[in-house]
């Protein structure tokens, strides 16, 4: 008997745990959401704008709770899943008033992402991407400004992992693989902090291959524009060792 009362008892508390939650209603998870978000509990706010989107597609409060799902994915540094949902909201609802910020945060949660330039740069070449698109979209924004920085540093990583590439070869002795890779450098990042180093660096191979024309071309450029005194003082010494050299 006591064995029958036990089971019994353990297959109604089963019972009872298994008891799906009772869905509440569209305004009841936005306040909700809303609440948690403004308190910082952020995963908590995106699981009540996840249930508002998924169950009440007809509610009016959707687009702005999609926002809001991914203004929580945010807060939560889960950017990966930021970026995702303010995409749906540009794709789903572009009428949304919420679309030039959404896409300013596709910029902002893939630079949150970015890694040091000698890693993979994948982040960083989506972040100049998204930041391009939101000025073009967006050309009189406040936010504009902003985004121009974001862009100047996107490219100064890549400018340096080029660099670091050609350095690399420099160093080991393949002189025309390092050529190659500064003179994209230069091509591609003129207006990097990195383009006078590589004109210095152009000259030493230039030199190194006893084309000291072009060595000379190369570093009497960094003389005439550069800023950087240290490079500046770097390049007059190669240039007072090369007129000894000659003489």
């Amino acid at each position: 008997m006591l064995f029958i009362l036990t089971c019994s008892s353990a297959l109604i508390l089963m019972g009872c745990a298994s008891t799906p939650e009772k869905l509440q209603g569209a305004e009841y998870y936005y306040a909700e959401g809303k609440k948690s978000f403004e308190k910082n509990r952020c995963m908590e706010a995106t699981e009540h704008f996840q249930r508002l989107v998924s169950n009440f597609p007809g509610s009016q409060r959707v687009p702005e709770a999609q926002y809001m799902l991914a203004e929580s994915f945010y807060c939560s540094a889960d950017y990966v899943n930021a970026v995702f949902e303010y995409q749906r909201l540009i794709d789903i609802y572009p009428a949304s008033d919420r679309l030039e910020e959404a896409q300013y945060k596709i910029g902002e949660s893939n630079y949150q992402q970015m890694r040091n330039p000698q890693l993979d740069q994948k982040e960083t070449y989506e972040t100049l991407k998204a930041f391009r698109n939101f000025i073009e979209e967006h050309p009189t924004s406040p936010k504009v400004e902003m985004a121009r920085k974001r862009i100047i540093e996107c490219r100064e990583n890549l400018a340096e992992k080029l660099y670091e590439a050609a350095y690399l070869y420099q160093r080991q002795g393949y002189l025309e693989a390092a050529r190659i890779s500064y003179s994209d450098l230069l091509r591609d990042y003129i207006d990097t902090t990195w383009y006078h180093r590589t004109l210095f660096n152009l000259g030493k191979i230039a030199r190194d291959l006893d084309d000291i024309e072009n060595a000379v071309r190369y570093w009497k450029e960094v003389l005439r524009d550069s800023e950087d005194d240290r490079l500046r003082s770097e390049v007059e010494k190669a240039l007072y060792k090369l007129n000894e050299t000659a003489g």
